[in-house]
């Protein structure tokens, strides 16, 4: 996880909202790995970019003195690896990274990071017609603005402005000597005359100005560059005796650009390599990225008996899990799960699926006036009081009555204690934070008073206090003026109580949910918030804080899911972070392969040419894994393949059993090999620290065991990557197809016809029930032209000794068989928007229902012959990864999904198509499907590209011709 100092206070009062001390550099700070215990902390390392190293120069000095490790308020435990980059989003709108390469090792070494990123810079595409210009900002002036600057510039290039360098390293010279001049060539600001003139011109006079840089390519600039640091800095690397390790930042803008570089950087020597500039990308472009470096990275490895470990920059989103798992990632990181408990909706995650709104309570605007801050604040803590009683199951009613009790005795006690001690020497104070914290220190309702009545109220009282001075007092009226408009607004509180004490004592009255739900709904509309009511009833109906056993909603409950503050908004993000973690942890299991080492192995440099020597047939076996971390184990621990061999070897049996205990508990797996030369009482000892583990004495059954338990996915075939799957046709096939319902539908004469209003009252069984509905098979109901050549399609499959299954999917009862008897309707999801077509799927269980039929056989080939809001209606990205990778699956007009997935293919089925086989859209995937049907046993194999050939047929050229031309 980046480290963006996501800390927050360890001692935070959350019933007053009020921070443990005021002075931060007093206040104990907890990160996540602070709050977790180590075996649950949900991270596997943290990433520290230069960039946020430098936000301020008292961090900088701080992590420079003491590194990450002994930096006494990061204090990152030693057992968790971290990785340093220079932030390449941080200086994306500058001309060349700010770092030189020599500096930013000796940064690495001076951090004592376990990894050192090499310098990249952000591809961020071609720029305009022009190419792109970068100018310095500092040389904006009064005179001549940024917005001065002629459309004719910044029509023709893509313009980039930011604060530039002090200083520019050295390896600038090698492109743009002009920048790094001395002060005394400096040209002062811009001007008109600058920018006068045509566009070549003024890029001509630009071209060699120390205030700008232009140019044509900048997109493959950068590319170069990023490839030209790997070099130099590789060379550097190899010169010294640094302790980390050095992973290898590779950019692109297509698959094709990034296995090219791949491909230059493992030649190079890299045996880590970092793939940036995919932050924010959509998943499918990333999928193709990460699969085709996947395929060049095992590519290499077996080619050169090796192993090289590749990390995705700026990535996690849980439905790319099994990419990234197949692909040979072995890290990626991401702060998007902690991000997203303050930068949306459904900021409270459970899992992918399931998600809530926190409820928003607001805190005063700052700087308001005292009677709106008052005003904001007592409506707020009406609702967490309301809001803490439903979470503990106490009355709600007696909460704000004693609530109301506390806050009237607030108030006295906070005049009396103005009238008695508001000129002590403890207030006697320059600074109001000093004058503050005596208060909260000596008085005790300090802070109930700005709890119930707003920071801004005691904010004003301690500016009093301050400026109040026993030898030219202040009248105490200021003091009764501030405290009256607090007693005023207050007249009109508790709202709520009596409401909810009727409520509570009727027999009919609202129940527990619906009183908290009256107050809450009151408390979004009068602060604006009512588009969010339907999450927030979620939200409280559903209880997800009971549901989560992670320490925070343990420890917090309610809380969490409160939107109010770093304090609590950041816990949920650790909490989101924990979720997606255990999400990860089912998906990729966190995976280790070992042997044991012997007396030799403090003889080799690297671990990995001791395996390579001492252990072949086993590196053999496994160098090339996905997922899994390899290694060796000794009575010092576990060294991993790419780490230097310890400089001592020792099986002590009681040193073996406490290293092993410490390590191997952040593992999910443990493989072993050799189990049967394991010192006496090693494999109980292994057995104690991890409960998934097993012991080996042949490594291909131990590489079989691997794959297999990571899921079918890996193990099938001969292969754990991505390929495209063949057919054998001879023996039939199993085939589903799932098609949509029609607007045209068969309908009996006189027959009842219903509307959605009718089919969401009653099941369809009921329906069927009424007088004068005919039951009708839904594949008679529907007539549309598709509808009509899949059925003739589905018979020819048929007769020709293949087992098809088809179902429909219907916007008025979900998914249906094609024997399944419906009653005429008039429902579609054509004309939806998404938002509704979502809706309407997840009331009608569309998805779950079609995930069932797809696990129930072992499809050879699914049909997705649906249009564009039926996709919609099964989240089609989603459900094609359902499909077997031996398996294939076939959609239409869909070439994002296709270019993902090896076993995917994508039909096209557009209106050009349509002309070409002598037909409308509307009834094009049906013909297709009969083509298909039609011409399917004059092949005996099919992968995914037949079938499209298959499909896409036309009469007048023959099947094997077609094939071949394809």
């Amino acid at each position: 996880m980046p480290e963006w100092d996501d800390a927050v206070d360890a001692g935070y009062d959350f019933e007053h909202d009020e921070l443990s001390t005021l002075d931060r550099q007093e206040r104990n700070l907890d990160y996540i790995w602070d709050i977790f215990d180590k075996d649950e902390t949900p991270i596997d390392g943290v990433l520290i970019s230069r960039e946020q190293v430098e936000t301020t120069n008292s961090k900088f000095d701080r992590l420079t003195e003491h590194g990450v490790y002994d930096d006494p308020i990061l204090s990152i435990p030693d057992w968790l690896p971290t990785i340093s980059d220079c932030g390449a989003w941080g200086y994306k709108s500058l001309p060349f990274p700010p770092y030189g390469n020599a500096e930013m090792l000796d940064f690495y070494e001076t951090l004592e990071v376990s990894v050192g990123v090499t310098i990249d810079h952000l591809v961020l595409g071609s720029g305009k017609e022009k190419g792109r210009l970068y100018l310095d900002e500092r040389a904006f002036a009064d005179g001549f603005r940024k917005s001065d600057i002629p459309d004719e510039i910044t029509d023709a290039v893509d313009l980039m402005t930011d604060e530039w360098p002090e200083e520019w390293p050295s390896y600038v010279d090698r492109y743009e000597p002009s920048i790094r001049r001395s002060e005394s060539s400096d040209p002062g600001p811009f001007t008109e005359q600058d920018f006068d003139g045509s566009v070549e011109k003024i890029l001509q006079r630009l071209d060699d100005d120390p205030r700008a840089v232009y140019r044509q390519d900048d997109k493959q600039f950068r590319y170069d560059l990023t490839l030209q640091n790997a070099r130099d800095i590789r060379e550097l690397y190899e010169q010294g005796d640094y302790p980390f390790r050095l992973m290898v930042a590779i950019q692109g803008w297509e698959p094709e650009t990034y296995v090219q570089a791949t491909e230059e950087v493992l030649d190079l020597g890299y045996d880590y390599v970092g793939i940036g500039g995919v932050a924010g990308s959509p998943v499918h472009e990333v999928r193709k990225i990460v699969k085709d470096v996947g395929k060049t990275v095992t590519e290499y490895e077996r080619t050169h008996d090796t192993r090289i470990d590749t990390h995705v920059f700026g990535f996690a989103k849980s439905e790319a899990f099994e990419t990234i798992g197949r692909s040979n990632m072995a890290s990626f990181d991401s702060a998007s799960m902690l991000r997203s408990a303050w930068t949306g909706g459904e900021n409270y995650r459970l899992d992918a699926d399931e998600r809530y709104d926190a409820v928003r309570v607001r805190y005063p605007t700052h700087g308001a006036v005292v009677d709106d801050a008052v005003e904001t604040a007592l409506r707020g803590r009406e609702t967490l009081e309301t809001l803490r009683a439903y979470a503990a199951e106490e009355s709600m009613a007696d909460a704000l009555r004693e609530w109301e009790s506390v806050a009237e005795k607030s108030l006295s006690e906070t005049e009396a204690y103005l009238r008695e001690h508001r000129h002590d020497e403890q207030f006697d104070a320059s600074r109001l934070q000093d004058v503050e914290s005596n208060l909260r220190a000596d008085f005790e309702y300090a802070r109930k008073l700005k709890a119930y009545f707003s920071e801004d109220l005691r904010d004003r009282i301690v500016k009093l206090l301050r400026e109040d001075d026993p030898e030219d007092p202040l009248s105490f009226d200021e003091y009764a003026d501030l405290l009256q408009t607090a007693r005023e607004a207050f007249e009109r509180f508790p709202r709520m109580a009596d409401i909810l004490e009727i409520e509570a004592s009727k027999p009919d009255g609202l129940d527990r949910f619906e009183r908290v739900w009256f107050v809450v709904q009151d408390y979004a509309i009068w602060v604006g918030d009512e588009d969010l009511l339907t999450a927030y009833r979620e939200t409280l109906f559903d209880r997800p804080w009971e549901r989560c056993e992670c320490p925070i909603c343990e420890t917090h409950g309610v809380e969490v899911c409160i939107f109010r503050g770093n304090d609590r908004n950041r816990r949920r993000g650790f909490h989101n972070t924990d979720r997606f973690y255990d999400e990860f942890s089912e998906a990729i299991p966190k995976t280790l392969v070992l042997t044991n080492g012997n007396a030799s192995l403090s003889q080799y440099d690297t671990v990995e040419a001791y395996l390579e020597r001492e252990h072949s047939e086993f590196w053999g076996a496994v160098h090339d894994l996905p997922v899994a971390e390899l290694g060796v184990f000794d009575a010092s621990g576990v060294h991993e393949w790419w780490e230097d061999t310890p400089g001592m070897v020792s099986f002590s049996p009681g040193d073996m059993k406490e290293t092993l205990e410490a390590q191997l508990s952040r593992y999910d797996r443990l493989y072993v090999y050799e189990s049967s030369a394991l010192p006496p009482g090693t494999e109980d000892s292994i057995r104690d620290s991890i409960d998934e583990c097993g012991f080996h004495d042949d490594c291909q059954k131990l590489r079989e065991d691997v794959l297999a338990d990571l899921g079918e996915n890996y193990s099938v075939g001969d292969d754990f990557l991505p390929h495209a799957p063949v057919l054998d046709t001879d023996d039939g096939l199993d085939i589903l197809v799932v098609d949509q319902c029609s607007g045209s539908k068969y309908v009996p004469e006189g027959a009842r016809v219903f509307e959605a209003e009718e089919i969401d009252g009653h099941s369809r069984e009921k329906l069927l029930e009424n007088e004068n509905v005919h039951g009708i098979a839904a594949a008679d109901l529907y007539t549309g032209r598709q509808q009509e050549s899949v059925t003739e399609a589905v018979r020819q499959l048929r007769s020709a000794g293949h087992d098809v299954q088809r179902y429909f999917i219907s916007a008025g009862f979900g998914l249906v068989g094609e024997t399944d008897e419906l009653p005429p309707y008039e429902v579609t999801f054509s004309g939806m928007k998404v938002g509704e077509i979502r809706e309407r799927s997840a009331a009608l269980n569309i998805k779950e229902d079609l995930s069932r039929v797809l696990q129930q056989s072992e499809y050879d080939i699914v049909f997705f012959a649906l249009g564009k809001d039926y996709y919609t209606s099964i989240d089609i990205d989603q459900t094609v990864q359902q499909v077997r990778p031996d398996r294939i699956g076939v959609v239409f007009n869909r070439d994002l999904v296709d270019e993902q997935f090896e076993n995917i293919v994508s039909v096209p089925a557009r209106t050009e198509d349509a002309k070409r086989h002598g037909t409308i859209v509307i009834g094009l995937k049906g013909l297709y499907l009969e083509n298909f049907a039609e011409n399917l046993s004059q092949v005996d194999k099919l992968d995914p590209d037949t079938i499209r050939t298959l499909c896409r047929h036309v009469d007048d050229e023959p099947v094997q011709a077609a094939i071949e031309r394809f």
